[in-house]
Parts: structure tokens; C-alpha cells; sequence
């Protein structure tokens, strides 16, 4: 198993981007970057993996550390997947997926060195195979998105966040963000403007809107994902 293509595979597959798109970018050819997501050829030189961090707005650094950890031998290997794992690094394939925070300790604010947001606690969520890699966990503070009717989303729910390199209207994100030099997280449904502005909103009515410029946003990722937490969960039964 590759964890340097695997992650390639997936930043592409979020970027709806194509092997041939991708070829195109760093100069090569399809069959080459089909090679490295499968695990078949060598991860690339350093001059190539800073060329798939450009495309994929990604941390430059840590896609050269997964690239040679794949090179390395098979004990390093390990011992650097167990560093990768507690530094809040989200490993591909199942399982793996750092859950950043509890309801008592608030949204983290700050990110780390990876680019991720840090975490306040050290847990690690075990998922199947979701047909999409999330980056990290969050668990839901606040009664902001819970809403009367449709979609909602409860206090003390976690949430899958995967990285959002553009903002799309109408999406449900996490966001982190500096408005008067304070920085602050929310989950939300993304409303833009025409004027470059951002609307924060929250399905629940009672609680605030966010009006920011693009600029005042330091990270945001989308939410992929759900776990729920039934509270008092009755249902009909009969005899």
C-alpha cells in the first residue's frame, strides 16, 4: 500500500480532477500518475511532489515526509505512521481519521503544522470504507444547525470534514475564521455574494449570521459525513 498515492488518488478525486489533468500539470503522462496513486512505480522525486502540492493547495512539506515514508524500510515505515497518526495526520484507507475535539473543549481555532486544524483532544476515529477519506472529525458544540424540517445537525454529533479549496454556495462547512482579530470556528451553510463576501449561516434561526470577506477565512472544510447520537430514541412497536 502506497499512502503517498493514496493521498494523491484523493486530493484528486476532491478536486474532480482527471489523471490526465493531472499528467497534463506536472509534465508527465497519465500512465505515470496512475502508477503512483496504485502504488505500482516509486513515489516521485521532491521537484515532482512540490509540483502535486501546487495543484492541490496542500502542504508541500508533509507530501514530501508521506512520499519517503513510503520509501523507507518496513519497520521506519511503522514507526513513522505511529508520529504521523499522534501529529493529527488523517492516514487513507479506513480508519485513521483524527476526532479533533468534544463538545466541553470547543472548536480548535488553531492549525498545526500539517495545514489541519489542531487538535484539543488525542482521539482517533475507526471508519469502513466510506467511498471518500475525511481529513478529520469535529464534534458539533452548539444547537446552530439544528433545524425544524429537512437536514440538521444535532449538538454532540460528529461530523467527517473533508479540505474545501473553493467555497460553493450552499454547502454545509466547517469553518475557521478571524473576525476582530479573534479567531472563532463555526459550522455552517456557505451563502457568497457577488462583492467577494461570505455569509456564514446557521440552519437554526436563533443564533447569528457570519458576514466576512474570503480573506478573513483560514481554513474551511466541507462536511462529508455524519455520526449521530440518539437521544431518548423510541419507536412504534406492536405486538
Amino acid at each position: 500500500m502506497s499512502r503517498f498515492g493514496d493521498l494523491v488518488k484523493r486530493l484528486r478525486k476532491d478536486r474532480s480532477m482527471t489523471l490526465e489533468q493531472v499528467a497534463r500539470k506536472i509534465q508527465s503522462h497519465k500512465g505515470y500518475v496512475s502508477g503512483i496513486e496504485n502504488g505500482k512505480v516509486n513515489p516521485p522525486s521532491v521537484k515532482f511532489i512540490r509540483k502535486f502540492a501546487r495543484i492541490f493547495q496542500y502542504d508541500e512539506k508533509q507530501m514530501v515526509r508521506m512520499a519517503y515514508v513510503d520509501k523507507a524500510p518496513k519497520l521506519i515505515r511503522e514507526e513513522a505512521n505511529v508520529i504521523l497518526e499522534r501529529s493529527g495526520v488523517a492516514l487513507s484507507g479506513a480508519g485513521g481519521v483524527p476526532l479533533l475535539n468534544t463538545v466541553a473543549t470547543g472548536y480548535p481555532v488553531e492549525r498545526n503544522g500539517h495545514g489541519l486544524p489542531k487538535p484539543l483532544v488525542d482521539a482517533t476515529l475507526s471508519l469502513p470504507d466510506l467511498g471518500v477519506q475525511p481529513s478529520c472529525a469535529v464534534t458539533v458544540c452548539d444547537n446552530s444547525m439544528e433545524a425544524p424540517d429537512g437536514f440538521s445537525i444535532a449538538k454532540g454529533d460528529v461530523i467527517l470534514l473533508a479540505s474545501e479549496p473553493r467555497l460553493k454556495h450552499g454547502s454545509i462547512v466547517f469553518a475557521v475564521f478571524k473576525s476582530k482579530d479573534k479567531a472563532s470556528a463555526v459550522v455552517r451553510q456557505v451563502m457568497l455574494e457577488q462583492n467577494d463576501h461570505v455569509i456564514l449561516q446557521p440552519l437554526n434561526k436563533e443564533f447569528p449570521l457570519e458576514f466576512l470577506a474570503q480573506d478573513d477565512i483560514e481554513a474551511i472544510y466541507r462536511v462529508v459525513g455524519r455520526i449521530e447520537v440518539y437521544r431518548d430514541l423510541v419507536v412504534d412497536a406492536k405486538v
